[in-house]
């Protein structure tokens, strides 16, 4: 006769008595491993949140913000910039949003000497289909207007070189040391991986020859199921993470530190100049959609939040016929792991 499992995996028939301690902490973390081992579930539930806990403190303790001062651009003494004074910044038409509409005067106004050029959707589509016309039909083909403009900023780059910049990014000062002598720059962004809302570049460099020819290959991905997903993943930032970081060519590509250009967590509830920062960042995420809020407002702001859910979820399912006594004889490690969960959701959350 088949024997029913209980909630600590061991059949009933040789189901052993629970340990007990006698009060020392050895006892105490021997009985502890005993019942880890006996109940998976029971497992999952300690390990995890301390885990997770483990690896933000480490992390708070072993990357301190790189300043300003201490971050170096050059790679030779000499440093000659490589990057080409020009600006370039792109919006769907002419007519800026009000909130932006001061940001082309600060860029020429901070940079003297500069040449500064505006791009439309309409000159956007004209550029590429003269120069670059292999890519016209992907061009056209991209249901969202953003990944064109994400897809031009790399065009552009490659044939002119120069600087772009989102239109909600300002500079507070010539950003020229920023550059160094790099032939490639890209921004760390404080959240996860490298962003392409500012970007410099040597024109020609085989970095960004090798980043326009990899868009095609990643415009429809079997992993395209939303749309926020979509546009990170083909044209925005995780596209460009995911090249820079598999790129072996010759360029040399700086990544510059959050901490430098400026940039905030994107969970914070406001985003205050770093002191000494070379941008100031007005509000941007004029793309974003409803699955934009719940990708990066829930789920990436509130990561600690679903992962408890769903770790008690996960429990709650596989120990729902002894869900109770389960509770009361490990409550005390529940409220560790609550306490755990607790702390990562109150000091390491935006």
């Amino acid at each position: 006769m088949a024997r029913r499992l209980d909630f600590g995996g061991a059949p009933e028939a040789i189901q052993k008595p629970l340990p007990v301690h006698d009060g020392t902490l050895k006892s105490r973390m021997r009985v502890l491993g005993i019942r880890l081992a006996q109940s998976p579930p029971l497992a999952l539930v300690v390990l995890l949140p301390t885990l997770v806990l483990l690896v933000e403190l480490l992390g708070s303790i072993t990357s301190p913000p790189v300043s300003v001062a201490d971050f170096d651009s050059c790679s030779t003494r000499q440093c000659e910039m490589r990057v080409p004074k020009i600006i370039h910044q792109t919006y769907k038409t002419k007519t800026l949003p009000l909130d932006w509409e001061d940001t082309p005067r600060i860029w020429q106004e901070q940079h003297p000497g500069w040449q500064y050029k505006f791009w439309d959707d309409e000159r956007n589509r004209a550029f590429i289909a003269e120069h670059y016309s292999w890519f016209l039909a992907q061009f056209d083909a991209y249901p969202n207007g953003i990944q064109r403009a994400d897809a031009i900023r790399y065009f552009i780059l490659y044939h002119y070189g120069g600087v772009y910049a989102d239109m909600d990014i300002q500079p507070r000062r010539n950003i020229e040391p920023l550059l160094g002598d790099a032939e490639v720059v890209l921004p760390l962004t404080p959240n996860v991986g490298l962003t392409n809302a500012f970007m410099a570049s040597a024109p020609r460099s085989d970095f960004m020859r090798h980043v326009t020819e990899q868009l095609i290959p990643y415009a429809n991905r079997w992993y395209h199921v939303t749309r926020h997903w979509q546009i990170i993943t083909s044209t925005g930032p995780t596209f460009i993470w995911k090249v820079a970081s598999s790129y072996s060519g010759p360029s040399r590509i700086l990544r510059v530190p959050a901490s430098v250009w400026g940039k905030c967590v994107i969970c914070a509830s406001s985003c205050q100049d770093v002191p000494d920062a070379f941008f100031h960042h007005l509000h941007g995420d004029s793309w974003h959609n409803f699955d934009s809020w719940f990708f990066t407002y829930v789920l990436f702001c509130h990561k600690y939040t679903v992962t408890a859910l769903g770790t008690a979820l996960v429990a709650a399912l596989l120990l729902r016929q002894h869900i109770q006594p389960w509770v009361l004889v490990n409550r005390t490690l529940l409220l560790y792991s609550a306490a755990c969960f607790f702390i990562l959701m109150v000091f390491f959350q935006g």
